[in-house]
């Protein structure tokens, strides 16, 4: 046997069988469809898609940042299959390609995407779940030059990052990532949702389309101005609304409920009301009961109720401190300190505070949790989600169903905000370009893990 002298180890089974599901979408070719090729001075040999799907590989397998991107291609088997230079995969080679990118030529790629998914994978019933999230790209505050990312509030209590903002459609059946769109990180989710609903269910609704396409939605993107643009847009819809909206029908007795099975063997408890009018818009409610819910809430409340009760018992020695050095607290600071210690509305409802008074300063404080208003805040709204559509026809099991659907959609957000593998992260994008690029391939490649998935 000869002398062995060198050995060379390549990544192949998570690269080979994404890009195997990537050639069955023709996801190259949709995108040079598109797409103009590089000017002739700019031109490797690969194309603009191919650069694309690179990079969305890349995102689904292992995350590097373009500079190591070279080092990456040549570690996998994907350098024996599409043969390529390391200095055709150099960064600035890589967004040179990026850079033939306009923003009309996203909707023309997810429409034309759509279409052959649906050849592929057949849907039944339209039920669409559609969620928001929001990322951060570690843009400098005070950097104006691109507008997408902007302070608002973050879901990951990053509230000193600039964010960009995130919504995405979720086929109920298969958890299939269908849509995106990106847009400015300070726009309220019940906003933006009112702003893109048309341009987003147009690739959904053909002229030949059922009338029954449904969109589901989670509480914060529910309003009256919503439920306007869903009727303009002639689709049906399956939301959570907030309790408060209808306090007198979710906070009925338990007796009145129903139990109900679920294919999964979890069972739940439900109450139909039939007729409703909900913000002008006519449908049928159902409000359901989980045990598990109500639990986990009650503890959330009690731990609530601890934490607030160390912070206030911090107060009384400040208190005497002021008054020991002659300058008594006044009443509306007091007051103030109790809000910041009771932030959460619900704790205000049971907590009774007693403050003693003497020439205007305060000299005592004490409180108490009435019980009674505890039990009654418990047994009011708790572990209860009323759900709210305009197909009547729909049996209470096919709505609670598809509601629970809206986890896929969430399961999406976690993958891609996970760091290895990664898909969002890492973001080092200054320009509204890259980062608009970077939205799509980071897309294709939650769409190529869901295929895979489905196929495991």
């Amino acid at each position: 046997m000869p002398q062995l002298r060198t050995v060379q180890t390549r990544e192949f089974g998570a690269s080979a069988l994404c890009y195997a599901v990537a050639q069955e979408l023709g996801l190259v070719e949709l995108s040079n469809t598109y797409v103009p090729p590089a000017p002739p001075g700019r031109r490797t040999a690969l194309a603009v898609g191919h650069d694309l799907l690179l990079a969305a590989l890349n995102r689904a397998t292992w995350p590097t940042s373009k500079r190591a991107f070279a080092a990456w291609y040549q570690g996998t088997v994907r350098a024996r299959v599409v043969p390529a230079a390391a200095e055709e995969l150099s960064r600035q080679r890589f967004w040179e390609h990026m850079d033939m990118f306009e923003e009309a030529h996203f909707a023309p790629i997810q429409a034309a995407l759509l279409t052959r998914m649906r050849e592929r994978f057949p849907w039944g019933e339209q039920f669409l779940v559609y969620d928001t999230t929001n990322d951060s790209p570690f843009i400098h505050t005070f950097k104006s030059r691109p507008s997408l990312p902007q302070r608002g509030r973050n879901k990951q209590k990053c509230g000193d990052l600039r964010q960009l903002s995130f919504a995405l459609v979720v086929d109920e059946e298969q958890g299939l990532p269908l849509y995106y769109c990106c847009y400015e990180g300070h726009t309220p989710d019940v906003v933006a949702l009112g702003a893109s609903l048309a341009g987003m269910l147009g690739p959904f609704c053909p002229q030949h389309a059922s009338p029954h396409l449904t969109l589901i939605l989670d509480k914060g993107n529910v309003s009256r101005a919503n439920f306007q643009a869903r009727a303009k847009a002639q689709c049906s819809f399956l939301a959570a609304i907030p309790t408060g909206w209808v306090r007198q029908c979710s906070q009925g007795s338990l007796k009145a409920y129903q139990p109900l099975g679920l294919p999964d063997g979890r069972r739940v408890k439900v109450y139909a009301q039939p007729q409703a009018r909900l913000r002008g818009t006519a449908g049928t409610l159902r409000v359901s009961f989980r045990p598990r819910f109500y639990r986990r809430q009650v503890r959330t409340l009690d731990r609530l109720q601890r934490t607030a009760d160390q912070k206030l018992h911090t107060l009384p020695a400040t208190i005497q401190e002021a008054v020991a050095r002659n300058r008594p607290r006044t009443e509306q600071a007091v007051r103030r300190a109790l809000g910041r210690g009771l932030r959460p509305d619900r704790l205000q409802d049971f907590c009774s505070p007693t403050l003693q008074l003497h020439h205007g300063g305060v000299e005592a404080l004490r409180w108490e949790w009435e019980r009674r208003k505890k039990r009654a805040i418990k047994q009011g709204t708790f572990g209860r989600t009323v759900l709210c559509t305009d197909r009547r026809e729909l049996s209470d099991q096919r709505i609670v169903v598809a509601y629970r659907s809206h986890a896929k959609g969430e399961e999406m957000f976690r993958i891609s905000k996970s760091r290895r593998p990664g898909l969002w992260w890492p973001a080092y994008h200054w320009t509204e370009s890259t980062l608009l690029v970077h939205a799509l391939y980071c897309f294709l490649a939650l769409l190529l893990l869901r295929i895979v998935l489905l196929r495991l």
